[in-house]
């Protein structure tokens, strides 16, 4: 706790405005200021998921947004709303005397976990998470803060509870994040909340019917309700000789440890694919000092997401880093007897190769769901509370949920996150219809894009700055006079002001866009309106 609760003025009251945030200082405390409908709260001022600071993101309502990831806080408590957090914000005490705001400072902590459940052993009913990564995590949370006492079970084929995904392809890969960094939760955690890991474990079919989940060893675990969140299985290339050493995928964390080892200066790295993990991947191991050929078959990469003119800008960071593309390219075959050598191209083109790095993307891991229908990729229907059969529901990659423009499926870490938090809730009771607007963010050479929103197609783009030549940049992808998704460079709180107005419903038509929108102001008029 603070030393003899250190209090000080920190503003006038008629100096913020409802709905602003500002950052101030108790004694040597930097603390978050908001005033939400003439009421002040004083709270941490860094996100609890990569510190950012608060005070750059949108206050909407009651709802505090991070500008970095989107992570959202309830302004009241401090609690935690949305993914990528894991906790809340603690909170200090205000109070008004005369025209001036007293923040007293109580407690010395940088973050508190939600109000929880603690496990009861008088309740006999067991729920199961199948899959060990974000989804499975919030999933866990989501149980003991609906109030669910009884046993949980997390089944993972990883060696490692959850961890921080996204971090595989960026600092860790880099050697910049230790490994202290990428457990979501300590192994006390898990422990104190009731919440059992069993890592290393295979499941091979889920019986919905019977409400059994059978494990490769034979073993038969019987559910009262389950989730499915097992993630994507990384594709691989036609005819590729499994055998072939040097061959890799980058989706855990003990492939970002090997190719942590492998990327080092003077190694010729090949990554197979143009994704955003192949990009990262690409980046990071750059930095280590490896030689990087980057293999695609679309002519830009990104253009069928953020449009051609990002995509190369994107791809001009890279090149300017010392990568190399070769775009437009199918791979032939991988040569070399037990290691792979080189990668040959439909050109001929020979890339001398130490190491293959396939980012292709992934597929729904659903193999075992025997009597549950799947969709063509492999993923599973939800209704709009996640649910797919009698007590067993479906977050993340594997899922396509219900919106407005027809079923999708969302490969995104705080989807998988928010989704897996709100089937935990539903499981132990709640009804909690998922709506939510997707987002991601990716970082491409230290530069971090926001993007909200989902666009299959879309029709145009409308820039408000020039990513050929502006620091900063937002791009609106429009259909039918729809704007369907938003991507910005350092234009966070307005990446935040269109989601929250799409989440909504308030966004204005393209045409209105094209006439110039200060995003910002227009989501505080709503919510003034609302």
């Amino acid at each position: 706790m603070i030393a003899n609760y250190t209090e000080a003025a920190v503003c006038q009251i008629d100096e913020l405005a409802d709905g602003q945030l500002k950052e101030v200082r108790v004694g040597d405390t930097d603390v978050l200021l908001a005033r939400v409908d003439g009421q002040f709260y004083a709270l941490h001022p860094k996100c609890s998921h990569y510190q950012a600071p608060l005070a750059k993101g949108i206050l909407n309502g009651n709802r505090l947004v991070c500008p970095w990831h989107n992570a959202c806080f309830d302004i009241r408590n401090g609690h935690r709303l949305e993914s990528p957090a894991l906790n809340g914000l603690p909170m200090h005490e205000v109070r008004l005397e005369g025209d001036q705001v007293f923040v007293r400072l109580t407690t010395d902590k940088e973050s508190l976990e939600n109000p929880m459940a603690a496990p009861d052993d008088a309740n006999m009913e067991t729920y199961v998470i199948v899959g060990g990564g974000g989804a499975a995590a919030f999933a866990a949370e989501g149980l003991r803060e609906g109030g669910f006492t009884g046993k949980i079970v997390i089944l993972t084929a990883s060696q490692e509870g959850p961890y921080d995904r996204p971090n595989c392809s960026k600092d860790y890969l880099q050697g910049q994040a230790p490994d202290e960094w990428m457990p979501l939760r300590t192994d006390e955690f898990y422990q104190d909340y009731g919440i059992e890991i069993r890592t290393n474990v295979h499941v091979s079919a889920v019986d919905s019917k019977s409400k059994q989940i059978i494990l490769d060893s034979g073993e038969a675990i019987h559910y009262d309700k389950s989730l499915i969140c097992s993630g994507g299985k990384p594709n691989v290339l036609p005819g590729l000789d499994s055998n072939l050493k040097g061959v890799y995928t980058l989706r855990s964390l003990h492939d970002s440890q090997q190719l942590r080892e492998l990327g080092q200066p003077g190694k010729r790295i090949v990554i197979v694919g143009s994704s955003f993990i192949g990009l990262e991947g690409a980046m990071s191991l750059r930095k280590l000092g490896a030689e990087i050929d980057v293999v695609g078959p679309e002519p830009v990469p990104f253009a069928k997401i953020l449009g051609q003119k990002i995509g190369q800008i994107v791809q001009h960071w890279h090149e300017k880093e010392g990568i190399r593309f070769h775009l437009g390219r199918q791979v032939s075959t991988l040569e070399g007897t037990e290691s792979v050598n080189a990668v040959l191209l439909d050109t001929g083109e020979r890339l001398p190769a130490d190491v293959v790095l396939l980012g292709l993307g992934v597929k729904p891991n659903t193999h075992f769901l025997k009597d549950i229908p799947l969709k063509k990729d492999g993923g599973v229907q939800t209704d709009a509370y996640l649910q797919i059969a009698d007590g067993l529901y479906a977050a993340g990659d594997i899922a396509y949920y219900p919106t407005a423009d027809g079923s999708q499926r969302i490969e995104h870490w705080k989807v998988a996150g928010l989704q897996g938090h709100i089937a935990g809730l539903n499981m132990a009771g709640k009804e909690i219809a998922y709506d939510a607007v997707p987002f991601f963010w990716t970082n491409q050479q230290g530069k971090r894009i926001n993007y909200i929103g989902h666009a299959k197609d879309f029709d145009t783009i409308l820039y408000d700055g020039d990513p050929e030549t502006d620091e900063s940049f937002l791009a609106l992808y429009i259909q039918n006079n729809q704007i369907k998704a938003a991507a910005g460079l350092k234009r966070d709180q307005d990446i935040i002001a269109i989601k929250e107005l799409m989440q909504e419903g308030r966004l204005p038509s393209a045409d209105k866009a094209q006439q110039g929108i200060k995003w910002t102001e227009l989501l505080k008029k709503a919510s003034s309106a609302a």
